[in-house]
Parts: structure tokens; C-alpha cells; sequence
């Protein structure tokens, strides 16, 4: 079973909505958000909170607005995962308008970019000699929806082994073919979403993406 459910945010967080729906933020969430100076950052990482909250309580079947927070610890890597549910794994990401959680009964790691023009060099940095000979073939849009389709891809799956950027995004190569990320000595397997304008979201699992369903909610606050 994975889910991701995604949402497009409000243009601007109001303090009223703010104020009503911090309650529903784990703690490290809430400190977060108190340190956040930029207006962009607080509204992604506030919705992306309630996007969380809202998407376990449909998962389990609870009511959002009776809901408190859930309690998320975090292992050794960063990574988190929920004390109560630990049977449930979740990741988060958010970019531009759009906010996105991923939930799966196995580790899953998700993400979304909002495609922009790409800095020069960042491919040659960040991705392998196969796959700058794969974005050099490719011209103008298709180029850079390529460009962040491959970033997006690369993103979730070091989100799923919880290792982050630290592994080095050409320690491993898309096999565009199976929908598999071929590493060292481990297989996993990966899905978009292509319906998003001007958006690339990617999930990335252990295992095959059979079942896999995307839900678009609205966070109606």
C-alpha cells in the first residue's frame, strides 16, 4: 500500500489560520515554524504539517479536527517515523504551490519540485555521466522538465534510505526502462505524477509500486 496525497497551498497564511492549526503540529514542527523568518518557508512547512495530519487521520480513520498532533520521533539519521503507528511510514515534501505526503506500510520517501530554470553545472555536479549524455540529447523545455524529473526521482530516493544528499545523487543511476533505481548492491523502485503543471513528483519504494494511488485533497483553511 503506498498513498500520496498532495495539495496545492493557499497564496498566504493567515495568522488566524495559523494560530488554529498549530495545536495539530508535532513538537519539532512547531519550533521549526517559530524560527522560520522567511514568509514562503512558514506557509510550505506550515501546510505541509497540516497535510501530514490530515492524510494519517484519513489513513486511520479519525477525525482531523478532534485530532492532536501525532507523536514523530526521529532515528539516528534524521529520519522520522511515528511512536504509535511505527507499522505506518511516512515522508513529506513541498515546493512552490504544491505540498505532498507520502504514506506506505513499507519506508517510502517522496518529493516535489516546481520546475524553474536550472543553474548551469548542477547536472554535471549532482548526476552521472550516463545521464548528462541522456539531458545533452534533450533541447529547451524538455531539457528542464528532464533535468527535474531526474532531480525529483534522485531526491525521493535518498529520502527513503534516510541518508540524504550526503549519499551524492551519481552514487546511483535511474533505470528508466523498469522504474527502478539501481544502487551499489539494493533495487528500489519509483513512480511520477505527470499531471502537475510546471511541477515534477516523484515516490520511491523498496518495493514495486503495485496499488500505488495519488490523491489530491484540498486544505480548505
Amino acid at each position: 500500500m503506498i498513498k500520496v496525497y498532495y495539495a496545492k497551498v493557499s497564496p498566504f497564511l493567515e495568522e488566524g489560520t495559523f494560530l488554529s492549526h498549530i495545536y495539530q503540529m508535532e513538537e519539532k514542527r512547531r519550533e521549526q515554524l517559530h524560527r522560520i523568518k522567511s514568509a514562503e518557508g512558514k506557509k510550505l512547512s506550515f501546510y505541509a504539517g497540516c497535510l501530514l495530519h490530515d492524510a494519517l487521520c484519513m489513513e486511520l480513520g479519525l477525525l482531523p479536527e478532534t485530532t492532536d498532533a501525532f507523536k514523530i520521533l526521529y532515528e539516528e539519521s534524521g529520519k522520522p517515523y511515528l511512536k504509535d503507528y511505527p507499522q505506518l511510514y511516512f515522508n513529506l515534501s513541498h515546493s512552490g504551490e504544491y505540498v505532498c505526503c507520502a504514506l506506505s506500510d513499507t519506508p517510502v520517501g517522496v518529493d516535489v519540485q516546481k520546475m524553474t530554470d536550472a543553474r548551469e553545472g548542477i547536472a554535471e555536479r549532482f548526476f552521472t555521466h550516463q545521464e548528462n549524455l541522456m539531458l545533452n540529447a534533450s533541447w529547451g523545455s524538455k531539457k528542464e522538465e528532464l533535468f527535474f524529473r531526474m532531480w525529483s526521482i534522485k531526491e525521493s530516493y535518498v529520502k527513503l534510505t534516510g541518508r540524504g544528499m550526503g549519499q551524492g545523487l551519481d552514487s546511483f543511476e535511474i533505470d528508466w526502462g523498469n522504474h527502478r533505481i539501481i544502487d551499489t548492491d539494493v533495487t528500489a523502485y519509483f513512480a511520477e505524477q505527470s499531471t502537475l503543471s510546471g511541477y515534477t513528483l516523484c515516490v520511491c519504494s523498496w518495493k514495486e509500486m503495485d496499488g500505488l494511488e495519488w490523491k489530491r485533497i484540498s486544505l480548505a483553511y
